[in-house]
């Protein structure tokens, strides 16, 4: 359950979210300064003792009577407080502090997101200029949260695997249905599509009528789960308590010598019927069992189509290989099509959706786009979805500004369309993929709208699966607007409805952004252990996007954990992925391999600099800046600092990073620490975690080396909840003691060192 926000003056504070605001702009405030006002303030009733608050807050007993001051002092300054007005924290002498300003808890109802009937109204994102979200590692181009938002969008916006034609009315969508696959006899290979391919013919045509149908491709996870079992009264029953259908009609196809026959078991409670239907063909056979049961519950399908023409049949073929995950036969289905039937709007884009799949973007936006070249004769369902189909190829391509622009002409067609036509898992689908391109945009409010409309359309359809890959999308953006804890509720739950559903390139999708954010939550060993299974769900997937995005993060968590040779090993399994040695990432990752394991061939890999012009990512830059600094490679560490951009000092902790340690390299140790404090400054912008650690670490680091063991002490104290879990965090603390000369701590700090160290040199300073 959401904790409650509280409200006193003219702040506002969210425990869930970590913000404070004022008048609806975010405060940048260190953690533990945070930390200390939630609890005073949920203990507002009594005065807090000053062992209870460093418990809580520090949870150890060795905390300064200095550290705890100056944590409160930021705390009251961001409230605009002091310690001689104290206005909302008041000091208890000899005891320790009472919260005394009035506070009103605002519930988590009222705090919330959408409702139903209208545009979701989000909380109001932090206040950050466009630079500050694009130096988050998420939202930089290439990074790991990248690979996680692009295929999320594929799982679904592109929804539309099966491409159904189906108008949905807006008035009895309670009525769900459950359509199962069907038995076919006999059980050769010419009549084995109609087991998947006539289960969807039937449950579109049940669409045309204005029911709610669970999707297929939700359908199969369903029946899948009764692991064989026959088709009884209680499998039946357990499969409607599993969907929330209505009713389960499970349809069984038989061909005779008088044609096909479909027998049609229908569940409706703990009521049975059994319906039949006949035809020259199993679909014309579906389609007459269907219209019969239809006209029992006074509805009639729209599709006029009584007859399934050879078209339509091949149509349900190639949706019964998709289903089936078979991309290589569903192509031949589409290459083995009559000329006349070649150009058909329907074939052309399942063909554009199969190359996609396939990853072959570049054939599938070709086929798309001569699909949109036919216009006006491509009905408007099509044309909606050729343009999704756009969008996706731009997700690829990181064009996201063409994203937004393909995905709003899709949003057009679907509004613009008669009432009671649109599919809502379509609009779904649109709303979805739009607000990917908006977050990589930097535009979260606007993202965060659209996510609320494609979730209450994905509900409508009863399209359960849909609805998670929605929330993995919010996921990711709760992790860029810095509400972990959001964000890791929605990947959870998101994970466990793909887990039930055993949907596992969108459960390895969900657990990839999960491990983003626990990367940036400096969650190391959390993180390998979220990408492991994500990794070992990989190797059954067929999307190489993916599973080089799943590859790419594995590096990175291993080497947070110091898993050196199983890092090095990844990067060969990245490179066999098609990612080549020039790609900025896997140079980054390479050269902080090096860096660990043979600092003079890290050395050499930083004397490889680009091209003067070229743009390079910060984070490849800090590692080439470190790897030239430890083989006294000056002039190389000028080079790379050469390639920053002109925002980058105010704008990028990496880069900043990089200066300040070039700086205390050439003696100005004074421009170094200003440099280090600039970079906390933006640290404190950003709200990361990871960032926090890496410019704390760095200040401590400066600070002990001009003997200030002191003010060393202070922020490292600062990131004490950090010192069992990050490996930088626990060797600075064994450092500062060392030079503090407290024998019995370093032996504590050593032993934290070395259960964090993995393969690395516990003698080598850790790269930042």
């Amino acid at each position: 359950m959401r904790l409650p926000r509280y409200r006193f003056g003219e702040f506002e504070l969210d425990p869930a979210s970590r913000e404070l605001s004022r008048f609806g702009e975010r405060i940048g405030l260190r953690p533990k300064s945070f930390e200390c006002l939630v609890y005073l303030i949920a203990h507002r009733d009594r005065a807090v003792g000053r062992d209870e608050l460093i418990s809580a807050v520090w949870g150890r007993a060795e905390v300064s009577d200095t550290v705890v001051s100056q944590t409160l002092l930021r705390a009251r300054r961001a409230v605009d407080d002091t310690g001689d007005r104290q206005s909302t924290v008041r000091t208890v002498p000899c005891f320790g502090y009472r919260w005394v300003a009035t506070v009103e808890e605002i519930s988590p109802e009222e705090a919330s997101v959408p409702t139903p009937a209208s545009t979701p109204t989000p909380s109001p994102a932090p206040v950050t200029a466009p630079e500050h979200v694009a130096s988050s590692p998420l939202a930089a181009p290439g990074r790991a949260g990248m690979w996680l938002i692009g295929f999320a969008l594929i799982a679904v916006a592109l929804g539309w695997i099966l491409l159904r034609e189906r108008p949905a009315s807006t008035t009895g969508m309670a009525a769900l249905v459950l359509v199962l696959p069907v038995a076919v006899s006999p059980a050769d290979s010419e009549n084995a599509w109609v087991r998947l391919g006539a289960m969807d013919y039937v449950a579109n045509r049940l669409r045309h009528s204005g029911l709610k149908v669970v999707p297929s491709d939700q359908t199969l996870h369903l029946s899948a789960q009764l692991g064989g079992q026959a088709l009884s009264a209680a499998t039946l029953q357990k499969l409607q308590a599993a969907s929330g259908a209505r009713w389960i009609l499970a349809p069984e196809a038989e061909l005779d010598r008088r044609g096909w026959r479909m027998r049609m078991t229908l569940l409706e409670g703990h009521q049975q019927r059994v319906l039949e239907g006949r035809g020259s063909t199993a679909l014309a056979a579906a389609a007459a069992v269907s219209d019969s049961w239809l006209r029992r519950i006074g509805r009639r399908s729209t599709d006029s189509e009584t007859t399934p023409s050879r078209l339509t049949e091949r149509v349900q073929q190639i949706d019964a290989e998709l289903l089936a995950g078979q991309l290589g036969a569903a192509r031949r289905l589409v290459d083995a099509a009559p000329k006349a039937e070649q150009n058909d709007a329907r074939l052309r884009v399942r063909a554009g959706q199969i190359e996609y799949r396939a990853g072959r973007i570049d054939d599938a936006a070709a086929i798309f786009s001569r699909v949109l070249e036919r216009q006006p004769k491509v009905p408007d369902g099509l044309r909606a979805k050729a343009l999704m189909g756009l969008g996706a190829v731009e997700i690829r391509r990181e064009n996201f500004i063409a994203v937004e622009a393909y995905y709003t002409q899709a949003l057009a067609v679907l509004e613009a369309a008669p009432a009671g036509v649109v599919d809502p898992a379509d609009l779904g689908n649109a709303y979805n993929g739009r607000g990917v391109g908006l977050v990589q945009q930097g535009k979260m409010e606007a993202a965060i709208r659209d996510m609320g409309m494609a979730q209450i359309a994905m509900q409508r359809s009863g399209n359960v699966i849909e609805a998670a890959g929605v929330a993995t999308n919010l996921g990711t953006i709760e992790t860029r607007r810095g509400h972990y804890a959001q964000a890791l509720q929605e990947f959870d739950g998101s994970i466990a409805v793909f887990e039930r559903f055993d949907v596992r390139d969108y459960t390895a999708a969900s657990l990839l952004g999960k491990t983003e954010t626990q990367l940036e939550l400096v969650q190391p060993s959390a993180a390998a252990a979220s990408i492991q299974r994500a990794s070992e769900l990989a190797t059954s997937l067929e999307d190489p996007y993916l599973a080089s995005g799943i590859e790419f993060v594995q590096t990175c968590a291993l080497l947070e954990t110091g898993r050196l040779r199983d890092a090095e090993r990844s990067l060969v399994r990245l490179k066999s992925l098609g990612i080549p040695e020039s790609d900025p990432r896997w140079q980054e990752l390479n050269l902080r391999l090096r860096l660990s394991l043979d600092v003079r061939t890290a050395g050499v890999l930083a004397r490889r600099h680009p091209a003067p012009g070229e743009a390079v990512p910060g984070s490849l830059a800090l590692a080439a800046v470190q790897a030239a600094l430890l083989n006294h490679q000056f002039d190389t560490a000028q080079s790379w600092l050469s390639h920053a951009p002109a925002n980058a000092s105010t704008t990028d902790v990496a880069w900043t990073i990089a200066r300040a340690l070039v700086a205390q390299s050439e003696g100005r140790g004074d421009s170094a620490l200003q440099l280090a404090r600039q970079a906390m400054a933006i640290a404190e912008l950003t709200g990361s975690p990871r960032d926090r650690v890496r410019t704390g670490v760095l200040l401590a680091r400066l600070l002990l080396a001009q003997g200030q063991n002191d003010a060393a002490a202070a922020v490292l104290g600062d990131l004490n909840a950090f010192v069992a879990l990050d490996y930088r965090v626990a060797w600075a603390t064994l450092d500062l003691y060392r030079k503090l000369g407290d024998q019995g701590m370093v032996v504590d700090a050593l032993k934290r060192v070395q259960t964090l160290r993995g393969e690395r040199d516990i003698a080598m300073q850790p790269l930042l």
